[in-house]
């Protein structure tokens, strides 16, 4: 885009910004005639403006562009023509980066970047899209610094009183809690267990009668007569029709009608081959027809000698000739039947005496009376009798099965939510069943105290037991609340008690932190010093942009964090302040005092740097020119030079640690901080040394070799470095995009970074591309000897590729107007 353009799309933009968005498009295309594509730039800024935000930023919006801005070359500040005229119509402020080894820089630059309203082609996590509406308001000398020294002494003391009182205080109620704990359970296991044995006892109690009375009447003569008869008959192959007309099953009926005292007893009798020789029904039509085959378990187990409990259960139409009478849940006993030698030789089944009725009442009685949840479930988890939680909440709406379909139909699942209804279905077929009939079969269930969830997915605590006479087990359960309910107010007393703790204890502990840190303020070296703001925290210390008092100087100020007081990062902390402050060139951030307070403290004042970081100008504008990047790359090379004439590797040279700022005289300037990680070549000096068996640094800017061999020391790595930057610079992207860290590492030591050209749309000059190739070789041995040499390469290509003051003047203006006066 040249200026001509640029100012066509800047005006187009504030003619149409007031109008309604509806009318928009049509203004734009009575004013652009035959050229569509300026529509489409002003409508992609006018996408990304924010009146309300315009309207905050009033202030701060530039001038119209000078003749000299529109003389000057606009394309060579790089970025596409939308980004450019996007970035020329917003405002963007200063960028103050720190010099902290562990991040401090990009908080910084993030805080402190670009306040602009940007497109969102240039918008990154530095570049905050929002200004702030209310400005804080300045703080008080040191205040910031005394206030987050108060606030660590305000936890350390604080945390020493609340443990002081809270341990003890813990320890009583944790001993208490279990102690009330241990004899709720065992009060829990005494009440349910003697519930369990009662109901146990009444429900065997009863089985055994009706067993007992039915297999009486299965001895009674007449009835052994007559079934020894049907026997006989059966097995001399007597036709069906003349056996169901036999007198023998009539006087079989009589005689249990007589024996019960009921007008209809229902009865069936099998011989041996398990085929129905009587039965009450009237037409006998199931009289020789084979038992359905899941009876024939219970009368082999009856032929076996034993009395078999059937049911509770609903019965089937599974033989033909037989339709059930009744949906309702039926109980049944079966007995064997003997002759006059003891010889089983029939089973007799008998129902139909309102057994089940009984039985369950059985239960609902003792479930009332007890307040517990009672029922029988069967092996297969279906609840038998009707339980009277269940009924209550079906007779609610509020149960997901009928109440005439619970009793021997209920699966008793978790259905793992209380929210239950007839319209909300509950697959209980899949669902698992609950934890107290998983243990229903266990040798010795005893009573589960460990709440849990029943089939209606509340919490209760209970107990089970099988009886493996009947096949059938008994359940009780109550809720867990009621059961440990005391353990709440227990709870809630010392919950109330610890908070009461906390309050006085920081209470206490503030009145400590400000009288202490108020005497210690007065005498501290720091006090000369006015703190405007912080710029960041990284892993060592906390950096400041402070002012001198006395001086009027604006610096940045690093205290080491309380966290990092140990001997290892005081040292390296000293060696940081120590070896940059060895360092003179004006290319290199600037130390102005180190020391420590009377309480030990570490801190360092260095030149407070405004600017932009190198990672931020590209993420603004995208790939440099070749002239400015030669420019940048000779200021950096003089940094190193005094560096390494000192025996000093920087060891993480990249775009985040070099701020770029902009001089009136000199244009592009640029300083290289953050000597965290630097070090010695030759150990000696006093210097603090560390002996590294792992990398340290950024991968993407760390050359091969520090990967191989970490404890070697080459300065011919920071020429690595280096040409990663001009990559960077020139590409607008790092030489290697992987997240992977492994297939990070493996790119940089075996591949070639993407051809320059590719990102830019057109190759790079062959010196150039030369140049950086050299910068960037793996092997150390195919770099430049030296950054001496490196500089010699850029003073010859500088000829070839310029930029002048007036350009850096124009890119400033353009991107970032609050930056141009570099403060020093």
């Amino acid at each position: 885009m040249d200026a001509e353009r640029y100012a066509r799309v800047r005006d187009l933009f504030f003619e149409s910004d007031p109008l309604p968005r509806d009318r928009v498009v049509a203004f734009l295309k009575s004013k652009c005639g035959d050229d569509p594509s300026l529509v489409d730039d002003v409508l992609e800024l006018l996408e990304e403006h924010d009146p309300d935000l315009a309207a905050v930023e009033g202030n701060h919006i530039l001038s119209s562009p000078t003749d000299a801005l529109h003389k000057a070359t606009v394309s060579s500040a790089g970025g596409s023509a939308t980004q450019k005229v996007n970035t020329a119509t917003t405002t963007t402020t200063t960028t103050t980066t720190t010099h902290d080894g562990d991040g401090v820089g990009d908080a910084a630059g993030k805080r402190r970047g670009s306040e602009a309203t940007l497109g969102g082609p240039l918008r990154t996590h530095a570049t905050p899209r929002y200004l702030d509406e209310k400005p804080a308001a300045a703080p008080r000398p040191i205040a910031k610094i005394w206030a987050a020294r108060t606030r660590r002494k305000f936890r350390i003391t604080g945390a020493w009183l609340y443990l002081l009182s809270l341990v003890p205080t813990v320890l009583i109620g944790f001993w208490t809690y279990r102690q009330i704990r241990t004899q709720l359970e065992r009060s829990i296991k005494n009440e349910f267990s003697a519930v369990l044995d009662s109901a146990t006892l009444a429900a065997d109690r009863f089985l055994n009668t009706k067993a007992d009375l039915v297999g009486l009447w299965s001895q009674q003569p007449e009835i052994r007569r007559s079934v020894e008869s049907l026997v006989k008959l059966q097995h001399d192959g007597t036709d069906v029709e003349t056996l169901r007309s036999r007198p023998e099953i009539d006087a079989i009926e009589n005689q249990l009608r007589q024996l019960s005292g009921r007008n209809e007893v229902k009865f069936v009798v099998w011989n041996s081959s398990l085929t129905t020789i009587a039965s009450w029904l009237p037409e006998r039509t199931d009289v020789g027809m084979q038992v359905h085959p899941d009876g024939a378990a219970n009368l082999a187990r009856v032929f076996s000698g034993e009395t078999v409990l059937y049911g509770p259960a609903r019965l089937e139409e599974d033989i033909p000739g037989f339709t059930p009478e009744t949906n309702r849940p039926v109980m049944a006993i079966l007995v064997p039947v003997r002759n006059d030698s003891g010889k089983i030789i029939a089973a007799l089944l008998v129902r139909g005496l309102n057994w089940f009725d009984e039985f369950s009442s059985l239960f609902a009685d003792i479930s009332v009376s007890r307040g517990m949840d009672l029922y029988a479930a069967d092996a297969d988890g279906v609840m038998l009798t009707a339980s009277v939680r269940a009924m209550a909440l079906a007779d609610g709406g509020r149960f997901d099965v009928p109440a005439d379909r619970i009793p021997a139909g209920l699966r008793v699942a978790n259905p793992g939510t209380t929210d239950l209804s007839l319209a909300r279905p509950i697959r209980r077929d899949v669902l698992p069943i609950t934890e107290i009939i998983a243990d229903l079969r266990e040798v010795s269930p005893g009573v589960r105290t460990e709440p849990y969830q029943n089939y209606a997915g509340q919490s209760v605590v209970g107990a089970s037991r099988w009886l493996p006479e009947w096949n059938l087990g008994v359940v009780v359960e109550g809720d867990s609340g009621k059961a440990f309910g005391p353990l709440g107010l227990v709870l809630n007393g010392f919950f109330g008690l610890a908070t009461l703790l906390a309050i006085s204890s920081l209470v206490a502990a503030a009145k400590i932190a400000k009288s202490s840190t108020a005497e210690a303020a007065a005498s501290h070296p720091l006090s000369r010093y006015e703190v405007l703001g912080t710029l960041g925290a990284g892993g060592m210390g906390m950096v400041y942009h402070v002012r001198h008092t006395g001086l009027g100087r604006d610096a940045a100020l690093k205290i080491l964090r309380g966290d990092r007081q140990h001997f290892e990062d005081q040292a390296r902390f000293d060696r940081e302040a120590r070896l940059a402050s060895s360092l003179i060139n004006p290319h290199t951030v600037t130390i102005y005092d180190y020391g420590r307070s009377p309480d030990g403290d570490a801190y360092c004042v260095m030149e407070y740097l405004s600017g932009l970081t190198l990672n931020e100008v590209i993420s603004r504008d995208g790939p440099q020119p070749i002239g400015r990047v030669l420019t940048i790359l000779r200021q950096i090379c003089d940094a190193l030079c005094e560096a390494h004439a000192r025996g000093l590797c920087h060891r993480d040279i990249k775009p985040h640690n070099i701020m770029l700022s902009h001089d009136p005289a000199a244009g592009d300037w640029a300083v290289v901080f953050d000597y965290g990680l630097a070090k010695p070549l030759q150990p000696g000096g006093g210097v603090f040394e560390t002996g590294e068996t792992v990398w340290a640094g950024t991968p993407m800017y760390m050359a091969p070799e520090r990967f191989r061999d970490p404890s070697n020391l080459d300065p011919r790595s920071d020429l690595y470095a280096v040409g990663s930057v001009a990559y960077l610079l020139l590409a607008g992207n790092p030489p290697f995009a992987e997240s992977d860290p492994e297939s990070l590492f493996a790119l940089i030591l075996d591949e070639q970074p993407i051809s320059v050209g590719i990102h830019r749309g057109e190759p790079l000059p062959e010196s150039v591309e030369a140049m950086l190739q050299r910068m960037m070789a793996k092997d150390p041995a195919d770099r430049y000897a030296s950054v001496l040499d490196l500089a010699k390469d850029i003073d010859r290509l500088r000829s070839e590729h310029t930029w002048s003051v007036e350009q850096s003047s124009v890119w400033w203006r353009i991107h970032a107007e609050d930056a141009m006066n570099r403060t020093k």
